[in-house]
């Protein structure tokens, strides 16, 4: 999985903060959605994994430490620490191409969108689909 980008409303978020001195209060547990056609980084256009009967719901990844490896290299790169598993699939996923991290277990605010280097099809009695340590990586955009 190649790293994320920022999402135009955190991007904004962050700016507003910093140059304008708007308040903002990070949000303490972050949501990883699961997306058979990605959005754009403005949150739309996307199809996230239906959750109607088939097993799928965001999971959760704490924002505290122990949960990120890094920063490291030159692109100050962070990646999640632990495997990230979704729940069993009780229905057919279909392709997933893309991953994101929300503000809200449902709903709420992109913040960061990761396509997949390799498209995965996840059907009815498949194993749990997991991301692995290490492979949803947020960095800094270089020039």
């Amino acid at each position: 999985m190649p790293s994320s980008s920022t999402s135009n409303y955190q991007h904004q978020t962050y700016l507003d903060f910093w140059l304008k001195g708007t308040a903002w209060t990070p949000p303490s547990t972050f949501y990883v959605a699961l997306f058979t056609t990605s959005p754009s980084l403005a949150g739309t256009g996307g199809v996230e994994v239906s959750s109607s009967g088939t097993g799928y719901s965001r999971i959760t990844i704490s924002r505290a430490g122990g949960s990120w490896n890094g920063p490291s290299g030159t692109n100050q790169e962070y990646s999640n620490a632990a495997d990230l598993t979704f729940g069993s699939p009780t229905g057919n996923w279909g392709t997933i191409v893309a991953a994101a991290i929300y503000d809200a277990s449902s709903g709420g605010n992109m913040l960061l969108l990761a396509p997949f280097t390799t498209a995965k099809t996840v059907n009815n009695g498949d194993a749990a689909p997991k991301i692995l340590a290490g492979q949803l990586k947020i960095a800094r955009a270089t020039c």
